[in-house]
């Protein structure tokens, strides 16, 4: 058995924050607008964003500790 294979959930957990926060930056964010709800809007536009930045900051870590660590 290789010592260094990896199996893990951390893919689905990137994929997941990317996909959540693209879809609330698209969807959400403009529906609240059209509606005219500014702090639904803001709160959306927020949680959308950090779901993006948290998705991003996870890819490239498990990508330097997966070259200079392992």
């Amino acid at each position: 058995m290789n010592a260094n294979s990896y199996i893990g959930y951390l893919n689905y957990i990137v994929f997941l924050f990317l996909a959540s926060g693209l879809f609330i930056v698209s969807f959400d964010v403009r529906h609240y607008k059209d509606n005219r709800m500014p702090k639904e809007r803001r709160a959306a536009a927020i949680s959308g964003w950090m779901n993006l930045v948290l998705g991003a900051v996870v890819y490239i870590g498990s990508w330097l500790y997966k070259k200079y660590f392992w």
